[in-house]
């Protein structure tokens, strides 16, 4: 059965409003998803910022407050780009995690780029360089970590550290900690043979808690870690890149870097 002409007409005012409230939604969606689940910031004006927060002179709490190098590059960083600047922290093993569940916008916590994160992440400019180095304690016999016999060494969990070990084969036991600065604590303490950890770590460590340890041998190998960003952020790796730039080139950086280290680490 048709349905009348008055009936027709009376009915076609509301199609239009009905289409008209389908695309305004339809807009509505596209302009949230432009900060929300697809967009390049999860908040709109912020860059959220993740750290482990136990990676000395990096990353590190006084009380309740977060400091290092990482907090501060995070913040000039953001700064740069026009951003307020949020940080987070979490362990280390679990900040790749966080980021592709949309915990934060940017790793920035002196993550390595390997080609295992690279299939998860992707990866800005490296934005310090440092090294591998082992640890003993003061009256160890070490000279060359290649010598020790079948030693039992620490590492924090989920770093290159530990897979370098892993393949390397150096370790007669290895044994993995949520830190760095845990590791160390219980080399110092005799539980430990060394410890694999990143130069400028161990050195800080060593000078501020006063422990009696030391290097032994060169650098295992040399890093440049770099920023993390979800897969497929190409925009805000670019931005990140141009923002580091440019705090390097107007010395914000070697500031950063002489308070922190005493010296230029890029």
């Amino acid at each position: 059965m048709k349905p009348r002409t008055d009936d027709v007409a009376r009915s076609a005012p509301r199609k239009v409003l009905a289409r008209a409230v389908a695309l305004l939604g339809a807009t509505v969606l596209v302009a949230t998803g432009c900060s929300g689940s697809s967009g390049k910031l999860i908040e709109e004006g912020t860059l959220i910022a993740a750290s482990s927060g136990e990676y000395r002179p990096f990353s590190y709490y006084e009380g309740d407050q977060l400091v290092g190098f990482d907090k501060d590059v995070a913040d000039a960083v953001a700064a740069e780009m026009g951003l307020q600047s949020r940080t987070e922290t979490g362990r280390f093993d679990t900040l790749v995690q966080g980021l592709q569940s949309r915990r934060y916008d940017v790793i920035i916590g002196s993550m390595t780029p390997t080609p295992e994160r690279d299939e998860a992440v992707d990866f800005t400019d490296g934005y310090y360089t440092s090294g591998a180095q082992m640890f003993v304690r003061e009256d160890s016999d070490c000279t060359d970590p290649a010598a020790m016999d079948a030693p039992t060494i620490g590492v924090a969990s989920g770093t290159t550290y530990q897979t370098w070990l892993e393949e390397e084969g150096l370790a007669g036991e290895i044994s993995t900690y949520g830190s760095d600065i845990t590791a160390l604590a219980d080399l110092s303490a005799g539980r430990l043979d060394g410890v694999v950890t990143d130069k400028l770590v161990g050195l800080n460590q060593i000078n501020e808690a006063g422990q009696a340890l030391r290097t032994c041998g060169e650098l295992l190998y040399t890093e440049e870690p770099a920023f993390a960003v979800r897969d497929g952020n190409t925009e805000l790796v670019e931005e990140l890149n141009a923002a580091l730039a440019a705090i390097k080139e107007d010395g914000t950086y070697a500031q950063l870097s002489e308070k922190w280290f005493g010296e230029d680490i890029s």
